[in-house]
Order: structure tokens, then sequence, then C-alpha cells
């Protein structure tokens, strides 16, 4: 047997250019036991010569081969015969792979014994050397194969190069790429798909696909174009051959639509308008021949315009297509693809654009106040508390965000806390973005969108909503990147709110803040926890329920996120669930509170004494009137505490928790009640052990995490913020970092290497330079540099690019007519600003005209 793990297959055509990058990003892989084998498919250029010099080179590492031209599956099949490897990968030699990509997809498809691995990637547009993530997320459905979760087909792209796939696979389905076609992708991978007993999935951008560059296959709608089809009707053979077509039927419909539609939105780039017509008559077919009733979905017909060019239409029109495409698709691609034609029909739909015009044309509203919590999927926390108080006072215009599938649940809130001159607003819709710009006060626990920027006269206190276990943003082990939004809205806040000085140090340290924030922090307990010093309001809670003769425990998992052990906790949450629903009685009820991304995932009809948490009021009030907490490394813990009621903490994957997260201190030094393994839970809640923990004598706990806690917390905020009273309240002015001067330096290109990074950044002035990192090119090596050694050597933020631009200033920036150059440099500069003051308020920076870059 070969010791050979992954054997990477490189067909080589016409990529002199490029090669050299790509086999750079091979040989060096972290994974020791692997092969690269180099298929030269007759290139004309001079590879070869860059091919010899790597087989010379890394001799048992590198394998060069050298046949008559036969196209990309004909080379990618050549080379698999000569494969030893447990894994076969495929590279496209013009694109490159992150140097952990093949260890980390080994490692999981042995951990979890997975046929084919999938990862992320990035589409890198090599014409302005910007890059796109693409297929993040979704982790939940891979545990199992298609049958388990038919999702798999429907939300995975089809490409080789983003898999790993187990040799045996191949050999024994017999699919190999077909000679002569393009897309062959398509016929192939899913296939394959249907047939592994096990996918799983690293979620990481590990895998960089160039696009847009000039003269790809794909790049110009060409004749070849309708050779597209030929895969489709294969991939449909494929599947009836291995029995799956109608066990599958709906998946490969959406697989054909998909396809055959996103060539339809081409139309309008490209000429050949024959051959597009020849395209559309032989898609028909093509859908007429497998699916006869495609058309048809559940009843309901959804049509789209696909074209905005008028001959295409007259062409569409003159061939009785004006039908056009009725798709069966999953919901979410059917909203996707209408959204996309309204918004090509609606240019002034643009949310943006709205906001950008009333930040530009309406005056900010004296009492105007709005209050967002979790971005509007409930009406509860800090900012919660604080409405209510504003609103007893009165004089206020007051509008609560609400997302539009939690409308129903928010309003009925506000009914049940008698709260009737509050007026909500949707999420994201034209109103909201009114209000945004408008209202003179604004409240958040979490953040505003990204084209939030905050005008001089509106005062804003971000609240955040715990005390951090977890480690926060440039301090987490994964996604220090996702920070940014975040990080813009901490430096815009008027107020800071901190419940103690320990969250005040990780969070002034961890998102950059001691050296950029401008305006003031407060250290005081948080207004939802005000709830947990009145302990008769619980009791009211409980009889209003009904369950004043129930002992009522409440369980509040953390949200694992894309972790590479626990497919977002689902299937131990719901094990761990029938285990304590065995538990429970008739007088012990246990109320579970999950993450809104996996909240949906759990059916409570199938327990019998558990049970969700109940609508008309609000969470921390349902949970002051709990008896018990059972959480992990939640922060609601830091909360509960206050009641001195009894906590566990269930930590029952620690270990693999604490390898993948970092904590700012180990969690199995807190003075509650820890358990590690379901069964010993379950036994102290049916014994009713739970209720006779203690931790009454953890002094330096209490002084160091709820001293400020207390039932006068949201009178005295409210007064900071709307009265700018700051009596009995522990206020730090910032106003000094105004004053500093500043370089900065944008980062502008993607550096692979990290000797390249550590070039760049030791070419600058690193003392009194603020390193600007675009999102997107923050990748996941980059993330681990910055962990292990940026972190507390640079000053930087990072920004996700939005231009802030009225429609007529757009127009210009984009036009960028030099005849006018006055008028462009004027917009350019308007832009420049708007970016400052979203990104980096108030910040003397002393290179602005050698930084042009909009950040």
């Amino acid at each position: 047997m070969s010791d050979i793990k992954v054997s990477v297959i490189v067909p080589v055509y016409n990529v002199e250019q490029y090669l050299r990058k790509c086999l750079d990003s091979l040989v060096n892989q972290t994974l020791e036991d692997i092969e690269i084998i180099v298929v030269n498919d007759g290139t004309p250029d001079n590879s070869q010569v860059i091919i010899d010099e790597y087989v010379k080179n890394y001799p048992n590492k590198v394998y060069g081969y050298i046949k008559e031209n036969g196209g990309l599956s004909d080379a990618r099949n050549f080379g698999m015969q000569y494969a030893k490897g447990e894994y076969i990968a495929f590279v496209d030699s013009d694109d490159f792979v992150a140097v952990t990509m093949y260890e980390k997809l080994y490692n999981k498809a042995i951990e979890e014994n997975a046929e084919i691995v999938v990862c992320a990637y990035f589409n890198v547009n090599a014409n302005n050397n910007t890059m796109k993530s693409a297929q993040k997320g979704n982790l939940h459905i891979y545990d199992g194969s298609i049958h388990d979760h038919p999702e798999i087909i429907e939300n995975n792209a089809p490409y080789a190069w983003n898999k790993l796939v187990k040799k045996e696979l191949f050999d024994r389905t017999g699919i190999l790429f077909p000679k002569g076609y393009i897309y062959e992708d398509i016929c192939t991978m899913y296939p394959l798909l249907a047939s592994a007993n096990k996918i799983s999935k690293v979620d990481e951008e590990l895998y960089y696909y160039i696009v847009e560059r000039k003269g790809s296959i794909t790049s110009s709608f060409s004749k070849s174009k309708t050779l597209m089809l030929r895969s489709l009707e294969l991939l449909d053979e494929r599947f009836e051959e291995l029995g799956l077509f109608d066990e599958f039927r709906d998946q490969i419909v959406v697989i054909n639509l998909r396809h055959i539609y996103l060539r339809f939105k081409e139309f309008d780039k490209y000429k050949w308008r024959r051959e597009q017509i020849k395209f559309v008559n032989q898609a028909f077919d093509l859908l007429n021949k497998h699916f006869k009733n495609w058309r048809k979905n559940s009843g309901s017909y959804i049509y789209f315009t696909l074209a905005e060019d008028r001959h295409i239409k007259r062409w569409f029109y003159k061939r009785r297509l004006y039908w056009l495409f009725v798709a069966m698709m999953p919901l979410k691609w059917i909203q996707d693809y209408r959204d996309w034609d309204y918004k090509k029909r609606h240019p002034g739909s643009d949310m943006k654009r709205y906001y950008i015009k009333m930040f530009e044309t309406k005056k900010v509203v004296k009492n105007r106040v709005i209050f967002e919590s979790f971005h509007g999927k409930n009406i509860s926390d800090s900012p919660f508390e604080m409405m209510k108080e504003l609103y007893k006072r009165g004089g206020y215009e007051i509008y609560v965000t609400s997302t539009e599938s939690s409308w129903e649940k928010n309003k009925k809130l506000l009914e049940e806390e008698g709260l009737s001159k509050v007026k909500m607003v949707q999420l994201g819709v034209e109103k909201y973005f009114e209000i945004l710009a408008t209202a003179k006060y604004l409240v958040n626990n979490v953040s505003f969108p990204i084209s939030f920027t905050k005008r001089p006269e509106q005062v804003y206190i971000n609240t955040w909503h715990g005390t951090p276990l977890k480690t926060l943003g440039k301090n987490m082990k994964k996604g220090i990147e996702s920070m940014f939004n975040i990080q813009h809205n901490f430096l815009q806040s008027s107020y800071l709110l901190f419940p103690n000085e320990y969250t005040k140090e990780c969070t002034m340290k961890d998102y950059n803040l001691d050296k950029l924030f401008t305006y003031k922090t407060v250290i005081e307990g948080y207004p939802r926890n005000t709830v947990f010093s009145d302990k008769e309001k619980g009791l009211e809670v409980k009889k209003k329920l009904g369950l004043e003769d129930k002992k009522v425990y409440v369980y509040m998992p953390t949200w694992r996120g894309a972790n590479s052990y626990g497919k977002m906790g689902i299937e131990d949450i719901t094990e761990n669930l029938e285990k304590l629903d065995a538990a429970l009685d008739d007088n012990h009820l246990l109320y579970v509170n999950l993450h809104p991304n996996i909240g949906e995932a759990v059916d409570y009809s199938v327990y019998k004494f558990i049970k969700p948490f109940p609508e008309g009021v609000s969470n921390y009030e349902f949970v002051n009137a709990s008896d018990a907490l059972i959480t992990d490394y939640s922060s609601i813990f830091f909360d509960y505490s206050i009641t001195r009621k009894p906590i566990v903490l269930f930590m029952y994957d620690y270990d693999e928790y604490m390898d993948e997260h970092g904590t700012y201190f180990d969690a199995r030094t807190l003075p509650f009640k820890q358990f590690f393994d379901i069964d010993s839970l379950c036994n102290a809640v049916s014994s009713e052990e739970i209720l006779t923990y203690k931790y009454d004598d953890a002094n330096e706990y209490f002084e160091k995490f709820i001293k400020y806690d207390g039932p006068d917390c949201t009178r005295k905020l409210v007064d900071l913020v709307f009265k700018g009273k700051e009596d009995g309240l522990i206020v730090e002015d910032y106003a000094k970092n105004r004053e500093r001067e500043w370089k900065i330096s944008v980062l502008l290109e993607i550096k692979e290497k990290k000797e390249e990074y550590d070039e760049y950044v030791n070419s600058q002035d690193i003392e009194n330079t603020i390193f600007v990192m675009n999102k997107k090119y923050f990748h996941a090596l980059m993330n681990k540099w910055y962990y292990e050694e940026y972190n507390d050597k640079l000053t930087y933020i990072i920004f996700g690019y939005q231009r802030m631009l009225n429609e007529e200033d757009e127009k210009i920036y984009v036009a960028k007519d030099k005849s006018n150059n006055k008028q462009l440099e004027a917009v350019k500069k308007k832009a420049r600003e708007r970016a400052y003051a979203r990104s980096l308020p108030n910040i003397k920076i002393i290179n602005k005209d050698e930084n042009r870059r909009i950040i």
C-alpha cells in the first residue's frame, strides 16, 4: 500500500505565465505525504521548461508527464492512472491554493471517514487583483451523504478543484471526466457527490480561483457556451445510470435550471446573438426531454425578465419564448433571482443609495430615537430596558427595529409591555434607513449596517451584549476579518458601555480601540441585568405563565458556529435533549433558547418536558423566573449569577471547543457546578441535586464581574445619553486620541507568502502607522499571521468596501470622465472623507493625499 496520502493532478496548457505560482503553492504544502502529478496536455508554450525544473528540484514529490492535446478532462483522466494517493485532488494550473489546503482536507477526511471533503474558495479577479469569498457556510449539512442531506447537491459548486475525493470512489463508480466537454465538472462532480458515503467540509477559503482573465473560455459568450448543455445532458444520464434520478429529481432539475439561467443572465454582455438563440432553443429542448413538468412550481409561476437588451427581448418574443423561465427552485434562489431582476429594473431600490439620499437631504430630528437589538431578530437586552425607561418619561418619537420574520412576535411583546406608541420599523427597508439617517439618538447592542455613518449631531450608544469568556475581535483564532463592521460601529459610538473593567480592557484591546477610539467609555451595570435584582418580578412572570408549582430550568448553550467538530452543534444538542427529556417529569420542565441560526432546526414537539422560550415575555424576564440555569461558554452565566441561583456549566465538548476557540480564562476556574458528560447532568436534574449548588462565597468573582450591576443602572444610562448627565457613572473621555498624528497604509493586493507580507509591514513606520486591511484580502493564512505575530505589533482596522455616494455622484465616479477632472476629483474626495468618517472618525491622518483609496 502506498504511503502517499494525496495525489494532486495539475493539467497544463498555455499557462506559462501563471504556472510557477501554482506549483509553488503545491510544493510548499504542509501535508508531507503528497505527490504532484503535472500533465503537459500538448501545450505550445514553454511550460514544459518550468515543469522540468520542478521535477528536478522536488524529486519524489513532483512528477511530470507529456501527452498529446486532449483537453482538460482527458488530462485529468490521464493523470489519475498514475495517482498512488489515498485521495485525489485537482488544481487548474492558472490557479493557486493555500499551503495548508490538503493537510486540512485530508485530516478532515480521516477524522470523519469522508469520501469527499469540500472547502470554500476565493474568486480572484486577475484584472484588478480583488477577490470574493464563495461557498462559505452551511456546515451543518455536511455530516452524511446526500441521502441524508439532498441540499448538499443544491448548495455545492460543481468544481473539482475545491474537493478532495477518495480514489476508491472513482474506482467504485467508474466515473471519469468526459473528454471533449466544457463545464465537465458539472457532469462529473455531482454524480460523485451522489455516490459518496460521507461528505464533509472545511469551512475555510483554501483555493484561489482566477476569474475574469482575458481570453478565458468562460469569460466570453462564444459558440462553445452551447456545449455546456452537453454536460447537463450527461449529468442527467449519469444520475439515471446510478439509479438516483427519481430520488434526486428536484435537485437535478435545480442544477439544470441554475446553469441555464446563469447563461441567460450573461446574454446582455456579449455578442454572438445567433448562438444565443440557438442556446435558448436547445436549453428548452433539454428541459422538456428530462423534466416534462419543469415549468410547474406547485402551481405558482415566478416570471423573470432575463435580459434588458431590447433586441434579445424581440428575438425571445418572435420565438414565442415570452414566458421565459418558470423555475422549480428552492425559495431562496427564487428570491435571489427575483431580487436581482427587481434591482436591474429599479436601480433606485438600492437601500444604500436611499440611506445616502436621506443622509444628504434630511435633517436630524431632535427627539427621534431608534433602538435595535440583535439586528431586529428580537426586542430585548439593554436597548429594550432603556427603551422602556425612556417611554415612561415621554416626549420622544421612539422606533424599534424588527426583522420581517420576527414582526408578529415583536409586536406581541410590545403589546404585552404596554408600549403601544413605540413604532416598529422593518430592518433594511427605506423607512429604516430614513430613521437611521435622521434619528438624534441611536441605541444598539451589536451593530448597524456597514453603510451607517454617524452624523455629528447624532448620539450613539453601543451597549454590546455580554461580559466575554470567548475571545473577541483580533484575539479570535479564526475569523479576525469578521470584526470589521463591529469595529466601525465601536469607533463611531458616542458612548461605549462596559459592565466592568475586565470587559472594557478586553474590548478596547482586541478591537484596537485604545489608540483609535475618540469618544467616551462608560463603566456601569447592563440595563438588561436590572431584572435580576427584582425577585418579585420573577415570581410574577412564573405565575403569569402558570409555572408557579413547577421547577423551571433554562438551557442556553452558546453558538458554536462553523467549527470542524460539531456541525454547528445540532446533532449534539438534539441527542442531549432526548436524554434530558427522559430525566424530567411533570414537575420539572426545561426551557431551551438556542442561537437563531440553529433554533429552528430543533423540533420541540417530540419532547414531553422540553419547550422553547415562551413568547409575550422578554428572554431575560423569563430567565429571571427560572430556578436554575444550564449553559456552557455563554456569557449568560455572568448575568444570571446576580440572582445567586444555581448555575451549571455543561461543557461536554470542552477539549475540542478550546482547540478551536480562544477564551480569556479557563472556564473550569469559575465557581459554578460543572459537568462534562450528559449522563451526570441528567442524574443531577432528576434528583434535584441541581437546585443545591451554591457559590455565595465567590467574592473575588463578584468583585471582578458584577459589582456594578444593580436596580438603578437603566435610569443612570438614560440620563447620560438623553440628558448628558454623568452623575454616578465611571466615564472616560478618549478625546486625547484626536490629537495624535498617524499615517495610514492601505494594503492594495493579496499577499500569499508571509515573507512578502513581512516585507510590506517592515517597509512602514510601524509605530505611527494605521494598517488598513480590506476584508476580502484577509485570507486564512493572514489570520494565522496576525493571531500569532502581528496583533501586538500593529495598529490596524479592517474595512468592507462601500462607496458612500449618491446616485449622481456614483455615475461620475464610475464614468471617470477626465474631461471634467475637477468634478471627478471632488466626488472622489467626498467618497474618501465619508469613508474616514465611518472607519476612522476624528483621527488625524497626515498622508491622506498620498492614500487616495476609499476605505
